[in-house]
């Protein structure tokens, strides 16, 4: 496959079991940007960390995206199919280096400085268990040289959050569905980051049962079986199991 090599995936794999979602995000990136200082992906907007990620997941698993969701009227199981080529064809913006979104606001009389937030922001808040505290310092975080009151009143806060999301809207990836059964119809939130850490995780397993197949058969090493392409590994495979 394209991109990184089986041995690094499985090691990005490996390292992201255990970590939070904006880890392993990150650790799919680093793994696909390659002498890129992890300091410096880290801070990308989510947004174009997001469309790096749809674009690793491309080269990986091919541009078709086939996911499974549930109705929220009727429970009803629906296929959400698109083609990342469609989000990615407008995207003016590199992998990494992109500046982060930066604006200087005038609210209610308060003067605020608000910036997308960041993989070092998420981070920060991805061992808080509680929801809207995790967002309330998700905001805080993205707020500088500002004169407005703290605690921020909760209509403001929305109204700040809403003036972030605005910042990176390539952030929040929704898909138009209708639910074939009940007709109901509603934007879906993708999360390519949960989307494709799940396909990773899938090949990983998938590839570690081929490996232990075709060691138990020859007795290679592992790091030799991985170096080999997937077609050659897959005609070993048909060996063994002929």
């Amino acid at each position: 496959m394209p991109g990184p090599g089986a041995r690094e995936l499985l090691e990005a794999w490996e390292h992201g079991l255990g970590r939070s979602p904006a880890h392993r995000a990150l650790t799919l990136l680093a793994t696909a940007s390659p002498g890129t200082p992890l300091s410096e992906i880290a801070r990308l907007p989510t947004g174009t960390r997001d469309l790096g990620l749809l674009r690793l997941h491309s080269e990986l698993f091919g541009d078709r995206v086939e996911a499974v969701c549930s109705c929220p009227a009727c429970g009803e199981q629906l296929d959400a199919c698109f083609d990342a080529r469609d989000l990615l064809a407008d995207d003016d913006t590199a992998a990494v280096g992109a500046p982060a979104p930066v604006r200087q606001l005038s609210l209610r009389g308060n003067r605020v400085t608000v910036r997308a937030p960041n993989s070092l922001d998420l981070l920060a808040v991805a061992g808080e268990p509680d929801v809207p505290a995790a967002r309330r310092a998700l905001l805080h975080r993205c707020l500088a040289d500002t004169t407005l009151p703290d605690p921020l009143p909760d209509d403001l806060a929305e109204e700040l959050a809403a003036q972030i999301a605005a910042l990176d809207p390539r952030a929040r990836i929704e898909l138009d569905l209708t639910c074939a059964a009940c007709g109901h119809a509603w934007p879906a939130v993708f999360d390519i980051a949960s989307f494709l850490w799940a396909e990773i995780s899938a090949w990983a397993h998938r590839t570690l049962r081929d490996v232990h197949a075709i060691a138990s058969a020859y007795g290679w090493h592992e790091a030799d079986i991985l170096a080999m392409s997937p077609l050659r590994r897959q005609c070993y495979l048909e060996l063994v199991r002929s």
